[in-house]
């Protein structure tokens, strides 16, 4: 007992599951449930390194999309991704990069070379050169997701070295009933989730050109130069004038000597 007041403590111990293995009540609805992200290849990352925020210009980066709904019922494909300036909303200046699951013509040369992988039903990936706009140092992704229910089909692409099989666009179904049944569909249930059958994911990333930085660090040398160069000269002229000053005063100083001794003489 301290100053008339009581204190006392205890230990409490609960026995039961882990809390990772407790499932909440009801189910959980997902209204974004695919998450996008851009790193570097997985050869080339440092352990624990999350998403780039930067990147070189030509780097070769892992453009990635993983399904937040841990559910083995539910597989994803990517349907269609563009990108755009990162500060800029001109559609003008929108690129497609991949339509119906395959890379456009206008990327599978360089940009997008390959297919999308399909790692497991929860992950999806594919390559990803970096570039960027001339109006912005930084590009902003946005892709359109379609879920499904069960494994989803992949879609033949065309490369200049042949078809290759890519996790995007699902092929049509056989019959037309199952077409129209399987459009009016807006969301899928599964015993653990909600989430929507489309659904859209957006990531950013700031390129960064080293060539343009080498020449921004030389022009500003040479702006710099000229200051240099006058004031070199500058301090060039000062200093003979300083000498040449210094002559006048000796050759004054000594004609004022001879003077003096010439009137001392006449004297």
């Amino acid at each position: 007992m301290l100053g008339g007041k009581v204190q006392t403590a205890a230990a409490l111990r609960v026995h039961g599951p882990q809390p990772s293995l407790i499932q909440p009540r009801g189910k959980i609805e997902l209204g974004n449930p695919v998450l996008m992200q851009m790193g570097p290849v997985r050869s080339e990352r440092q352990s624990g390194e999350g998403p780039l925020i930067q990147a070189k210009l030509g780097d070769i980066l892992e453009l990635k999309w993983e399904i937040m709904a841990m559910d083995e019922e539910l597989d994803f494909l990517v349907r269609d991704c563009f990108a755009e300036p990162g500060t800029s909303g001109n559609q003008g200046e929108r690129l497609p990069l991949i339509e119906n699951g395959c890379p456009t013509p206008a990327v599978a040369q360089k940009l997008i070379p390959n297919p999308i992988k399909a790692i497991n039903s929860a992950v999806k990936l594919t390559y990803l050169q970096a570039f960027r706009f001339d109006s912005s140092p930084a590009i902003r992704i946005t892709c359109h997701l379609e879920l499904c229910k069960e494994n989803c089909k992949s879609v033949n692409c065309k490369f200049n070295d042949g078809i290759k099989e890519s996790w995007g666009r699902k092929r049509r179904f056989a019959i037309d009933n199952n077409i129209n049944r399987k459009n009016e569909v807006k969301e899928f249930e599964t015993r653990r989730f909600v989430v929507p059958r489309f659904a859209q994911a957006t990531t950013s990333l700031v390129i960064v050109d080293p060539l343009q930085q080498q020449n921004s660090v030389i022009k500003t040398e040479q702006q710099q130069q000229p200051f240099i160069s006058h004031s070199s000269i500058s301090k060039q002229i000062f200093e003979n004038n300083k000498k040449e000053n210094n002559k006048n005063i000796t050759k004054t100083a000594k004609k004022s000597s001879s003077l003096f001794e010439a009137f001392t003489e006449v004297g």
